[in-house]
């Protein structure tokens, strides 16, 4: 077991290649995939940026429990990480901090810290607005906005998507 944590512009990189002791499956995964498979478990729902300890500590304790993309077996394994064999035969992909699309080699070029798409950043210009989730302040599950009509008048509230889902 082993986890290649690489250093990229001061900010530490954490990746891991899960593979399926059934099939033979294997996937690398970023942070941020391993946080949305742990957030599939119910881990993490009330941290938007956990910190990269956290996750490592979360991914390690509840690997029996993640499932394979392929057969659904759960019970992964935590793989040999062929990014630690060879750092500096790939370029590192640095993700727009609000959509998590890559960044355009372009773009990093000119702008060598950039932290959001051109997309984003044009929005951001503009003040244009994203939309954050937000997440149950009882369970941690996300939040749907729903519409009611009743009487003539619309009106607009928060539900808890888990299930069963909380009262708020």
């Amino acid at each position: 077991m082993r986890l290649f944590t690489g250093v990229h512009r001061e900010k530490t990189m954490l990746s891991a290649t899960l593979k399926c002791q059934r099939c033979g499956w294997r996937t690398c995964c970023g942070q941020q995939e391993i946080e949305r498979r742990l957030r599939g478990l119910g881990l993490l729902r009330r941290a938007p940026h956990p910190p990269e300890e956290l996750v490592r500590e979360l991914l390690a304790a509840n690997l029996s429990r993640l499932k394979c993309d392929a057969c659904g077996f759960a019970g992964l394994l935590l793989g040999k990480n062929d990014q630690a064999d060879a750092p500096g035969d790939w370029q590192q992909v640095v993700l727009c901090q609000i959509c998590n699309q890559p960044i355009t080699p372009e773009r990093l070029e000119v702008f060598p810290y950039a932290t959001r798409c051109v997309d984003c950043q044009d929005a951001s210009d503009r003040g244009v607005e994203t939309a954050e989730p937000e997440f149950c302040p009882k369970c941690g599950s996300l939040l749907e906005l729903r519409v009611s009509r009743g009487s003539g008048i619309i009106r607009y509230k928060q539900f808890c998507t888990n299930s069963p889902p909380c009262r708020l």
